[in-house]
């Protein structure tokens, strides 16, 4: 076991990471650095999916957001199915087709969720999709802890400076 200097923003950001999801400061770091994580973490798939480096390689606000509606089709392809189905009135955020999102609104922006036939509606604001997300999340049965875990995830920007370890 190493140990290592952190600024107090940073060990308060790595304690709450550590704290809100079950994990070792070990873990979480390794996922932040794209290394393998330990199997303990792998006990929720949601948060090994949000930890990958795959995941880790969307940049955009956009392109997490159909992401993580991917991962749950794809995981919950009925309960997913039957939530669209759910939104009968207002604005319909997801829907099977295309043409049903733009039929709403001429001006409404869709994109196919990838590796799924369902579309989304993309001209919405950062708050807006972590909202909807956790509908959908907490209609498939996820735990709140989960369900904010995953919508912060959203709209959160890498540190523009590098952090410096040193090593005691």
């Amino acid at each position: 076991m190493k140990h290592i200097e952190v600024s107090d923003d940073v060990y308060s950001a790595l304690k709450r990471l550590t704290t809100d999801f079950n994990q070792t400061p070990n873990d979480v770091l390794a996922g932040m650095l794209h290394l393998p994580v330990s199997h303990a973490s792998q006990d929720d798939p949601l948060t090994t999916y949000l930890l990958s480096a795959s995941f880790r390689s969307k940049f955009t606000d956009a392109d997490k957001y159909l992401a993580i509606l991917g991962w749950v089709a794809k995981e919950h392809p009925e309960e997913f199915e039957e939530y669209i189905e759910s939104l009968n009135r207002g604005r319909r955020y997801l829907s099977l087709t295309r043409e049903d999102i733009v039929a709403q609104c001429r001006h409404n922006q869709a994109r196919q969720i990838p590796g799924t036939h369902f579309w989304a509606i993309m001209n919405i604001d950062t708050p807006t999709k972590r909202r909807f997300l956790s509908r959908v999340l907490e209609f498939c049965g996820y735990r709140d802890e989960l369900v904010e875990f995953c919508c912060n995830v959203i709209g959160v920007r890498r540190p523009a400076r590098r952090l410096s370890f040193a090593a005691a």
